[in-house]
């Protein structure tokens, strides 16, 4: 082991050269320093070394990455595959274990760069994490380092793979809504392209524009992808936006969902996507909101055909009568439990006198608290619900009004309507608003660069330039039959940027 251990130490130099070793010097090195590993067996990584130590308390994670990885997955594999009892086989990895703790640090200090090339003992890792959480029935304690792994790799979270669809179902098994966030803000470029070997892609350690170039279908990095996978990710990312009440991006999830292409069929996900989508139209807008744009129009008539009773919840909700909408909602009581949506289902409820109390604003400046009780409230003689509840509105920032309390005590307070989004509490300052248009320009540039790179993969595609060959000579055969004669013909200017690529192929 000790032999072993020195060469596993000669990479990366330790300390750092002056110069850092080039690309292809670096690619060269450490796939010698793979291949090793891969001839090692997991009972020479695990037998410890001369003075007793094991090779985890020897090695960095943040320098010895490689090294490290593979000795925490045979100490894991050998903890679960001994011949001890189950319990003593799950107590070897548990979260109060030793080896879990080594786990939490390699997830929060491994050399990112090293890791892509060991995509699958990575993600194997991943999943060994979340296996050990949900036999645990406590999936929340993999929620961090799980995410820590995702956002080290791969800080901009562009390129969807597995372990996205893994951790969103974590946060959700654990109801852990907000710990999501990080992962779920971050918005998806791209998919794991194939390794396709005509392309010139960059080494592993090169630097990259974009993740998905380095998060490939042979990395390792992202299990095999099926179609359920983007609608699952997007279905549970849309619930976890639910938990925290941020209905824009929940509708934004639901409608990718909704709108994904189908061969005039649907699945079940998506018929559960259409449901909340409905709901969450009518928190948001307080009415119905037409078909996502682009979705199939065989598939928005069996969205229609299965969701009626929400369909129909909307209708009463819509004409806003309080007492008819309760109705409904007990009326389908058990469907609602049986899909999950009771609570959405209840603020929805609440939302028709949130957006009673919005339509007032539109007709009147002002109006006594007496008066909104009246024309809102379920319980019209109690002033100080109804008030509490407009504070509550002003302070959330679904209101923008104030409440004025009149010098004469036998006066009710009043309710003032902002006459423009200019005034009143939500009126934004002008370094807000430049802050705000920093980030749009901020978001518009880096979504520019991502379809760069899109189009960039697609014009480098075998296929892509396969259509580009026939575009050519279908456009030759076009001019030669317009040409009677055989002078000289030009390219049509469309294929000009081919040319050249297309003539060395």
């Amino acid at each position: 082991m000790d032999e072993l251990l020195a060469h596993l130490l000669t990479f990366p130099p330790h300390p750092p050269p002056p110069q850092p070793l080039p690309d292809i010097e670096y690619d060269k090195q450490i796939r010698a320093l793979v291949q090793l590993l891969n001839h090692t067996s997991a009972s020479k990584l695990t037998s410890g070394m001369s003075s007793g130590d094991d090779l985890l308390d020897v090695l960095n994670p943040s320098i010895n990455t490689l090294p490290y990885l593979h000795t925490l997955l045979a100490h894991i594999e050998n903890a679960q595959n001994s011949k001890q009892s189950v319990a003593a086989n799950l107590k070897a990895f548990s979260p109060s274990s030793e080896l879990w703790r080594k786990m939490l640090k390699f997830m929060e200090h491994f050399d990112p760069i090293q890791v892509r090339y060991v995509g699958h003992e990575f993600r194997r890792l991943i999943d060994a994490a979340a296996r050990v959480a949900y036999t645990a029935s406590t999936p929340e304690i993999a929620i961090q380092p799980i995410r820590n792994a995702i956002l080290r790799l791969d800080p901009s979270s562009s390129c969807f793979t597995s372990s996205h669809v893994l951790f969103a179902h974590l946060c959700l098994s654990a109801r852990a809504f907000s710990s999501a966030l990080p992962i779920l803000d971050k918005d998806i470029f791209h998919f794991p392209s194939p390794s396709d070997k005509s392309l010139s892609l960059p080494l592993p350690c090169s630097d990259h524009d974009t993740s998905s170039t380095f998060i490939t279908t042979g990395s390792g990095l992202s299990d095999k992808l099926v179609y359920k996978d983007y609608l699952k990710y997007f279905l549970y990312g849309a619930m976890l936006y639910l938990g925290v009440k941020n209905w824009e991006r929940a509708l934004l999830f639901l409608e990718i969902v909704i709108a994904t292409p189908t061969n005039n069929t649907v699945s079940m996900v998506q018929v559960e996507a259409y449901k909340k989508y409905v709901l969450v139209g009518l928190l948001l807008e307080g009415k119905s909101l037409p078909m996502p744009p682009h979705t199939n129009h065989q598939a928005a008539k069996i969205y229609r055909a299965t969701a009626k009773a929400y369909e129909a919840l909307a209708e009463v909700f819509r004409a806003g009568i309080a007492h008819r909408l309760h109705d409904e909602a007990r009326a389908g009581h058990e469907l609602w439990q049986h899909d999950c949506n009771t609570g959405l289902v209840l603020q929805v409820l609440d939302a028709l006198r949130r957006f009673a109390i919005l339509r007032l604003g539109k007709t009147f400046a002002a109006l006594s608290i007496p008066e909104v009780a009246r024309r809102t409230s379920p319980r019209p003689d109690d002033y100080a619900e109804t008030e509490h509840y407009l504070s509550s509105m002003i302070r959330d920032g679904h209101l923008n009004a104030t409440i004025t309390q009149s010098s004469d005590p036998a006066k009710p307070p009043v309710l003032r309507f902002a006459s423009s989004t200019h005034s009143g509490p939500l009126a934004r300052s002008e370094a807000q608003q430049y802050s705000d248009l920093k980030k749009q320009t901020a978001d518009t540039t880096k979504l520019i660069s991502h379809i760069k790179e899109a189009d960039r993969k697609l014009e480098l595609s075998t296929s892509y330039l396969e259509w580009a060959r026939k575009a050519r000579k279908s456009e030759e055969a076009r001019e030669n039959r317009q040409n009677s004669g055989g002078e000289l013909h030009t390219m049509n200017d469309s294929f000009g940027v081919d040319e050249d690529m297309l003539a060395d192929m």
